[in-house]
């Protein structure tokens, strides 16, 4: 990736002396004085990713959205235009794993820390890059970022391990052929049976799909050999691939022909080097990988994997991406032959003790310990939907949690699943998963601590892998009839939503709202932007009301 941003050599270090094992990325942050700037429309648009065409919503017509790039520490800037005008719809860009600290009105989720950006509006979104590494950004109104509404954002850092080439970022992710809210209409609608199946696979947005396998009865246009991405290696060099989960629901196990990865980084927190042949990720996850182009001649060529977990409901689960070697032919397809690598079919991330932070952090004594059980239940007019804490939750787009907090209100209806921790300092979660579904959990405004994951409820006896230097992360798998146990640390005053990824699942009500510090939310210094956008999705929804079918997350 030749960004003219950063590479870490000689004089290019913004960060100064920084690094990646002395330094605590969550309480230093250096100041560079930068800004990076963006202008976004926000428009409805016909693609057709894999052969099949649909409508989907996109930031300045591409697909996936631009690559958001800074260094630690730089400002990031973002005009967002929402030009959805022809069906009328809010929207909001959350910038996925970013903490956010002292800014939580900059989150971009509406019903929780603003309001929706009306049609025909804009919001200015500005946050730091305290954090560094791989993530991305969506849409967090309804389930609008599986229409097409997200891309990659990498921010450059201190290096934990040398590499040559930064390939960037790679998108995978399952991919439907229905518009998103007609998918998201069809789960929400009575008796429904609990699980929807993809229709595709798409790595960095590409694939090919077989057109005869659609439906006879339809019509819509899909050409064949749509295409699929394609990478450059260059012999004996180190590259750095920073994969990104960006689907609606699918776990996806990533594999490269004929090469072995080294991890070294799960979402923004870097680890201890280790090898694999397959990497795990759930809804929302990221995973950094250092691969050597050792494995034939200068004109080889070898596919890159995506493949849809057993785990998950898809009907075409397979995508491939092709990496030619300098001199191969790169209009002749790979003959490459994949890694002789079962699907354990847990849903499991990588093994926690694979796993560990480089820098050191020691795990706090809980001043709280909270139940978030999951479950499901069908309601009184026969609609399925999901508990977490025992609520199916569900926002309201035109009074935000967050700005209710700023008022001095605490006290919110039990569907908005607000739990309230006071100045408690360290949380323990235990999540028992009795459902036959996995999970992946994300935390807003701050990284978990991983202490457990395993099969069956969690008990007294269960063992944590670690509490000297447990993992860290913003998501986590739940694997099917499990268990997860995390502990947050709740110094970033605000609300925060603490939800499951897979986007049909927080439609159904699959999410919470965590307040830190309640009575330090209203010495925040919020902009005057914020009410200007409650004030416009007001006026708009006083003449339109939106159509609201599901939580709204």
């Amino acid at each position: 990736m030749d960004n003219g941003i950063n590479s870490e050599g000689p004089g290019n270090r913004p960060w100064g002396n920084l690094n990646v094992a002395n330094d605590n990325p969550y309480t230093t942050t250096p100041e560079t004085g930068v800004t990076r700037t963006y202008e976004w429309n926000i428009t409805r648009e016909t693609i057709a990713p894999d052969g099949y065409e649909k409508s989907v919503i996109l930031v300045n017509e591409q697909f996936p959205g631009p690559l958001i790039e800074a260094n630690w520490g730089d400002w990031i800037e973002v005009k967002v235009t929402n030009q959805i005008e022809d069906v009328g719809e809010g929207t909001a860009i959350h910038w996925h794993g970013l903490m956010q600290e002292g800014r939580p009105f900059m989150d971009g989720v509406p019903g929780v820390s603003q309001c929706p950006i009306a049609p025909g509006s804009n919001f200015t979104y500005r946050f730091q890059a305290g954090l560094y590494g791989t993530s991305w950004y969506h849409s967090h109104y309804s389930a609008q970022y599986s229409g097409g509404l997200f891309g990659p954002m990498v921010i450059h850092g201190p290096n934990s391990v040398d590499y040559d080439i930064d390939v960037g970022p790679i998108l995978v992710g399952d991919w439907w052929h229905h518009d998103y809210f007609d998918v998201v209409s069809n789960i929400m609608a009575p008796n429904f049976a609990g699980r929807s199946f993809s229709d595709s696979n798409l790595i960095n947005g590409k694939n090919n799909f077989n057109c005869s396998s659609k439906p006879e009865n339809d019509t819509t246009p899909c050409t064949d050999n749509a295409g699929v991405a394609k990478f450059n290696f260059q012999s004996g060099k180190t590259h750095r691939l920073r994969f990104i989960n960006s689907g609606s629901q699918g776990i996806e196990r990533i594999s490269i022909d004929g090469h072995t990865m080294t991890v070294i980084a799960n979402d923004f927190v870097p680890i201890q080097p280790y090898n694999t042949t397959v990497v795990t990720l759930g809804v929302g996850q990221r995973t950094d990988v250092i691969v050597t182009a050792d494995a034939g001649a200068s004109d080889s060529s070898y596919w890159l994997r995506a493949n849809l977990t057993s785990c998950s409901g898809a009907l075409a689960p397979d995508a491939v991406a092709a990496i030619f070697y300098e001199d191969a032919d790169i209009n002749a397809e790979p003959t490459s032959t994949p890694w002789d690598v079962a699907d354990p079919g847990n849903c499991a991330n990588d093994a926690l003790e694979d796993t560990v932070p480089l820098f050191s952090i020691e795990l706090p004594e809980p001043t709280w310990t909270q139940h978030m059980d999951i479950g499901t239940f069908i309601n009184k007019t026969g609609h399925f939907l999901w508990t977490f804490g025992g609520v199916a939750a569900r926002v309201d787009y035109n009074n935000p949690t967050l700005l209710q907090a700023a008022q001095g209100n605490f006290t919110f209806a039990e569907e908005m699943n607000v739990i309230n921790f006071g100045t408690n300092s360290s949380i323990r979660l235990i999540i028992n998963n009795p459902t036959k579904a996995p999970h992946p959990i994300h935390a807003h405004g701050l990284n978990m601590f991983i202490l457990a994951d395993g099969p069956g409820n969690y008990s007294d006896n269960t063992d944590f892998v670690r509490t000297s230097n447990p993992m860290r992360r913003d998501v986590q798998n739940v694997r099917p009839e499990g268990h997860i146990v995390v502990q947050l640390e709740s110094n970033n005053t605000g609300v925060w939503p603490f939800h499951c990824h897979i986007a049909w699942h927080a439609s159904s009500g699959f999410f919470s709202q965590f307040m830190f510090n309640p009575d330090g939310i209203a010495d925040l210094d919020f902009p005057d932007s914020i009410q200007e956008t409650c004030n416009d999705w007001g006026s708009y929804t006083g003449s339109e009301a939106p159509n609201q079918i599901d939580s709204g997350l």
